[in-house]
């Protein structure tokens, strides 16, 4: 198995290189210190299974190289690398279709576990999200804001919001649907009808536009009519 760490920092791979070989068995980091670079020398390797990016080195051109990236090797999952902690930087780094976003801060060991999940075809959404997610809740509940007119939130009927609250709070489908009483497949069909109202593609697009309008989390009932 083939795991590709690309990052113009020498240092930042000898890092990382000793946690990435105990992901697994035979495993082979293959190392590169650009984009280009990181192309070139996965070029032809259908045993790569994983690959790791940072946002900031040469030819990425922030999250147009992953475009780039997913583009050459469209079935290989891809985590982006960063020191930065913005909100906005994993935000726009997930939606744009990584698998997950890995800050330069996070412990060795961690890393281990967090590539093991993508592996088992997970998304990995880094901690400081959340705690994001908190503020932005607690500044709503002081607020008490209201949804300004025309918002697409007010378009969702009340047990798509209770959804919607659900996945703020990073409940997978299984979970919301325990947690509603629903079928999974109902689950599915609510998500379809939300994201063609609210204009979004997928999970992490409609938990982004909840928090912004001050969405909180952990307001679902269960008595609601599906």
């Amino acid at each position: 198995m083939h795991i590709l760490l690309a990052d113009d920092h020498a240092m930042v791979r000898d890092g990382l290189v000793p946690f990435l070989e105990r992901v697994g068995p035979d495993v082979t980091v293959i190392e590169a210190a650009s984009l280009e670079e990181a192309l070139t020398r996965c070029a032809g390797g259908s045993d790569l299974a994983l690959a790791i990016l940072d946002l900031y080195m040469p030819g990425m051109d922030r999250l147009a190289g992953l475009d780039r990236f997913k583009a050459a090797f469209p079935s290989v999952p891809v985590l982006i690398l960063s020191g930065s902690t913005k909100p906005d930087d994993a935000f726009a780094a997930i939606e744009a279709g990584a698998a997950g976003y890995i800050p330069k801060t996070m412990r060795g060991e961690t890393i281990i576990g967090v590539l093991r999940l993508v592996l088992s075809g997970e998304k990995y959404v880094p901690p400081f999200l959340f705690e994001h997610r908190d503020m932005v809740r607690s500044s709503a509940e002081q607020a008490e804001p209201t949804l300004p007119p025309g918002s697409p939130i007010a378009l969702l009927t009340p047990r798509e919001r209770d959804i919607l609250n659900q996945i703020v709070d990073g409940a997978p489908n299984k979970v919301i649907a325990r947690a509603l009483d629903l079928q999974e497949v109902t689950v599915k069909a609510h998500l379809r009808n939300m994201f063609r109202k609210l204009g979004v593609a997928n999970r992490t697009e409609a938990a982004r536009i909840a928090l912004m309008a001050g969405i909180s989390g952990n307001k679902a009932s269960s008595g609601r009519p599906v």
